[in-house]
């Protein structure tokens, strides 16, 4: 049988058309597939991830401030200042000349742990430093021969902390202390320590390697004014650069006295309602009134109370306030009262919260309640 040329080639392309149509459909369906997966993937919720080391979140992510571990201290006429752990109290107290209140006699300060507002009261650590004035200038050569030879210290070291020169010694005497003595401006500058522990050893050391010298800040003048009440009830020392007025009693109220700041700013803003609002803007605001009866063993009127603290002057117990009346729109009030001798006698301060802390304390302490009680 004889089979036609033409419909052999025909028979061909047709196998070969058939057999490139299933490639095609094979090719498509895998792409299809390609196409669905990668679809999937795009719109699916994704496994969630764990966090790495690095980026856990926790609670030190919260911005937490430390409290500073120490502050550094200027004892401000002598010149000098010392780096101390904060959990210690400062007290300075410049000594005023009787003769002449415009000069210092003497520079005390204290350093302890223990004596400050909501602080421990107990404790076994006080620095207690001393400078004279008006005693006769001293050279080197005299300060370190009565030192090394005397017969009531049992060991001397010599020691110079930033360039001042000095002696760490250990008196033989009854009293035992740690004595520091340095050679400032041709009189001795003592710093002694109790007690005598090694603990407060080396908490001394510490202290006292952080000395400092400024000698264009040294100066004898107190800068510091002397204010006798007219009555003799009581006399403070203020900052001479304050100003005050004695205003004219009445009633019960013995003695009224106002004194306030070059700084001070307060700003009252009239109201509608009950009460003004009162602004304590800067500086500080002091009113010292007695009077005739037991109001100070009473608490602030009209005072929300933020804390207060018993304090012991001279045998005189007395409380320490901190509180805000309700016309306190910006700044603190502080009121320090004392019962004595049959009379109240309330220190009043409003001030700004950025007022310098050890300032009110040195007012509080630095006031004198005539007579003195006997001890």
């Amino acid at each position: 049988m004889k089979v036609n040329k033409s419909i052999l080639i025909l028979v061909f392309l047709l196998l070969v058309l058939v057999a490139g149509a299933c490639n095609l459909s094979q090719s498509g369906i895998v792409e299809t597939d390609d196409v669905t997966n990668n679809t999937a993937s795009e719109t699916a919720t994704p496994a969630p991830i764990p966090p790495t080391e690095e980026i856990q979140p926790t609670a030190a992510q919260e911005e937490v401030i430390p409290e500073p571990s120490s502050k550094r201290y200027t004892f401000d006429q002598l010149g000098i200042s010392l780096e101390v752990p904060s959990e210690l109290y400062v007290f300075k107290e410049p000594g005023v000349n009787y003769d002449d209140p415009s000069k210092l006699d003497g520079y005390y300060f204290y350093i302890q742990n223990y004596g400050y507002r909501e602080g421990p009261h107990t404790g076994d650590f006080q620095m207690y430093g001393h400078y004279q004035y008006s005693l006769r200038s001293l050279s080197w050569d005299e300060f370190a021969n009565n030192t090394i030879n005397s017969p009531n210290n049992a060991s001397v070291t010599a020691i110079e902390i930033n360039g001042l020169r000095g002696f760490d010694t250990f008196p033989s005497v009854q009293r035992k202390r740690f004595v520091y003595q340095f050679l400032l401006e041709g009189q001795v500058l003592t710093l002694a320590v109790t007690a005598t522990t090694d603990e407060n050893k080396v908490l001394a050391d510490q202290i006292i390697k952080t000395l400092t010298y400024d000698p264009s800040k040294f100066t004898d003048q107190s800068h510091i004014q002397k204010i006798v009440e007219p009555n003799f009830f009581y006399e403070l020392y203020l900052p001479d650069d304050w100003t005050y007025s004695f205003g004219t009693p009445a009633g019960i109220r013995l003695s009224d006295f106002q004194a306030s700041s070059p700084d001070y700013q307060v700003v009252i803003e009239e109201t509608d309602g009950p009460h003004s609002n009162i602004y304590y803007k800067n500086g500080v605001f002091l009113n010292i009134v007695v009077l005739e009866d037991d109001s100070a063993l009473s608490e602030p009127t009209s005072a929300v109370i933020q804390s207060s603290y018993p304090i012991q002057y001279y045998g005189i117990e007395g409380m320490d306030y901190l509180f805000t009346e309700p016309s306190t729109s910006e700044g603190v009030l502080r009121e320090i009262r004392y019962f004595y001798d049959g009379k109240s006698f309330i220190l009043r301060f409003g001030y700004a919260m950025d007022v310098d802390q050890e300032l009110l304390e040195w007012l509080i302490l630095n006031l004198i309640i005539t007579p003195i009680p006997e001890s």
